[in-house]
């Protein structure tokens, strides 16, 4: 059914290319398969909200003015948009050929990212992921902000349950890390309070790990004297083996060199806890719920 409402729709843009490059009503009517009086109609709302005529009409053959040829160029343009748009928008929707925005903190980039990629692709090898890695804090805003559509973040960030959902993944317990030298190398779990007032390793604030360091420190009564920070928990251990601090990393990161370090389990027991978060009230996008879905049952899962 034609638009008689007044509003201007893709479809007039379309019609009044096909008249402009032809030149006539009836054969663009015919060729596009639509009755002559709905293309005049579709033409004049072109013109009504451009605000002027644009075409003059020289025998029986409608010919461009020159506001026409200028309107004609913005035209195809919003067309050509308008059908990059519609054809993302299906790739999108179809879940063999989607396209998956995933963000994840810089420790997962080594092991637990590139696993579940590698598997998923292996049943879905047409869907292409966008990726991103930052401070788990910045990764939950990104989701909050719809510019992702999945974050994979620890620890379990507050907004979920009322704007994020979240799937629980690996409980790592932390650990205290001190050079292979240093008086509390040895076995056994180890408080945090035995090194308040030793130099620190740290994560960069607003990571993951570095939101726990400071939150048990907090709890055990003293602030961490922080005397280096990185966006890498290998760079962590590397510095801690150094001797240039100690520091507060996972227990059983597959990727976290050891040598020259020692790792102490903390004690009260502490947690990372790692999991995939995404927006409630994120719109349908088939092939991120199949992802998700795939994580949610993957071996990282919690059940």
């Amino acid at each position: 059914m034609d638009n008689d409402a007044g509003e201007l729709r893709i479809e007039d843009l379309q019609s009044f290319i096909s008249v402009a490059e032809s030149g006539h009503l009836t054969e663009t009517a015919e060729r596009i398969g639509i009755p002559q009086p709905t293309l005049s109609r579709r033409v004049g709302r072109v013109e009504k909200h451009a605000g002027t005529q644009l075409f003059d009409r020289v025998g029986r053959k409608l010919v461009l003015n020159q506001r026409g040829h200028a309107f004609l160029k913005h035209a195809r343009a919003i067309v050509a948009e308008f059908s990059i748009a519609a054809t993302e928008i299906k790739r999108l929707m179809d879940p063999e050929r989607g396209t998956i925005r995933l963000d994840f903190m810089h420790s997962l980039g080594t092991w637990m990212v590139p696993e579940l990629i590698r598997t998923f692709r292996a049943d879905y090898p047409h869907v292409e992921f966008q990726l991103h890695q930052a401070a788990a804090m910045l990764l939950v805003d990104r989701v909050l902000n719809d510019e992702t559509d999945l974050a994979l973040v620890g620890p379990k960030p507050a907004e979920v349950g009322s704007q994020l959902g979240w799937v629980p993944l690996l409980k790592q317990r932390l650990a205290l890390a001190v050079p292979a030298d240093h008086r509390l190398a040895g076995d056994g779990p180890v408080s945090l309070l035995a090194v308040r007032d030793e130099p620190f390793v740290a994560m960069r604030a607003g990571f993951g790990t570095r939101l726990l360091m400071d939150s048990l420190a907090t709890e055990a009564g003293f602030s961490p004297n922080v005397v280096f920070e990185s966006m890498e928990l290998t760079t962590v251990a590397g510095l801690v083996s150094a001797g240039l601090g100690v520091g507060v990393v996972p227990l059983d990161d597959p990727y976290l060199p050891t040598v020259g370090i020692t790792l102490r389990p903390l004690d009260p027991p502490a947690f990372r806890e790692l999991g995939l978060v995404w927006r409630l009230n994120a719109g349908p996008a088939p092939a991120v719920e199949i992802f998700r879905d795939f994580v949610g049952k993957s071996r990282y899962a919690l059940g």
